[in-house]
């Protein structure tokens, strides 16, 4: 396990600089879609897990001031805090979150999953991070996971799937709820 999150920061901190280049305009498409679903109340606290360079961030524009964003490159993380000094960013494992359980309105991990050893272990992190009602909102990569598949490692972590679909680009998207509140 510990070889493969080693493996992703490694490849996240050599492409760090090029990540915006690469994959802003299919990140904007992914978000676009999800946020259409969605709304954000700019009272509300926000994690971005695998936030990466901030472009969920550079999407809200200045709508959002609560919004934190947490990754296990560092690189990535500081190219998103040269771009956004006033957010907060958090060099992070999305296994072992850094945070107060119950904290968080919603939590976005778009195309993060499939980078990780032990999805359902990350889900079940998000799980306790959030609040009473809390909104996760989830994507993965279509070619390495099926809708059954979000949608069982939504469900096991205790989540009331509120949409499951597929987006026009590469991801398969779930909106869920908290439970047991």
């Amino acid at each position: 396990m510990k070889n493969k999150k080693y493996e992703v920061r490694r490849r996240y901190d050599a492409t760090a600089t090029q990540y915006d280049k690469r994959y802003l305009d299919i990140q904007m498409t992914k978000y676009n879609e999800i946020f259409s679903e969605i709304e954000i109340d700019d009272s509300e606290i926000i994690l971005d897990v695998g936030g990466g360079t901030g472009l969920l961030l550079d999407f809200m524009g200045n709508q959002i001031s609560n919004v934190f964003c947490c990754d296990i490159s560092f690189n990535m993380l500081k190219e998103g805090k040269n771009k956004h000094k006033a957010n907060h960013f958090i060099c992070a494992d999305s296994d072992y979150l850094p945070f107060k359980e119950n904290i968080f309105n919603k939590v976005i991990c778009i195309s993060v999953i499939q980078n990780v050893p032990n999805p359902q272990k990350t889900v079940r992190e998000i799980y306790s991070i959030l609040r009473c009602e809390g909104i996760l909102i989830l994507t993965a990569l279509a070619k390495l996971f099926s809708d059954s598949k979000i949608g069982e490692i939504t469900l096991k972590a205790n989540f009331s799937v509120l949409k499951l679909w597929q987006l026009s680009i590469e991801d398969i998207s779930v909106i869920a709820k908290k439970n047991d509140c």
